[in-house]
This record gives C-alpha cells, sequence and structure tokens, in this order.
C-alpha cells in the first residue's frame, strides 16, 4: 500500500493503541488495511505494536507452568500504558 492510496481511512494514534490489545491476541492476516496503512505510515506505533507482542511472549515464558490469562496479560499492557501516558493505575 502507498501513500497514494486513498482508499483506505487512515487511523488515529490514540485509536490504534486501543487496539493493540486485540491486535495481539489476532492473527496479523486479519487486522485489515486501515491497520497495515497505519503500521507503514507511523513507525512508533509498529515499534510499539513490537513491544507489546514481544512482552506477550515473555509473559507466557515466564510463567509457562501456570498460564496468565488473557485478562491478566490485557492489564499488564494497561498498566503499562497508564505508565507511558502519566495516568494513575
Amino acid at each position: 500500500m502507498t501513500v497514494k492510496d486513498n482508499t483506505v481511512p487512515a487511523m488515529d494514534c490514540v485509536d490504534f493503541v486501543r487496539l493493540v490489545d486485540d491486535l495481539v491476541d489476532s492473527d496479523p492476516q486479519l487486522w485489515g488495511a486501515v491497520v497495515a496503512r497505519h503500521l507503514e505510515d507511523c513507525p512508533p506505533c509498529l515499534v510499539y505494536l513490537q513491544q507489546m507482542l514481544d512482552l506477550k511472549i515473555l509473559l507466557d515464558h515466564v510463567f509457562e507452568g501456570e498460564k496468565l490469562s488473557d485478562e491478566h496479560v490485557a492489564g499488564v499492557i494497561k498498566t503499562i500504558n497508564a505508565l507511558q501516558t502519566g495516568q494513575p493505575r
């Protein structure tokens, strides 16, 4: 997809960050053109998504004997997001 492709609507970074929890648990081939375009156009969001994917893998390895629920993983990600934005947990 190129910048000249006006058929795919743009996505705001705030909206993208709200989707990260869902994206981490889904197949990248199912993300759709809007997410793909945003990742092409926004390197910081791509890095953020990669960090969240790495975090999920790390948490899976650390707690291999006892799996964290999706709710716990989402809680860790939300806490990290809150710390990054300076919001109270």
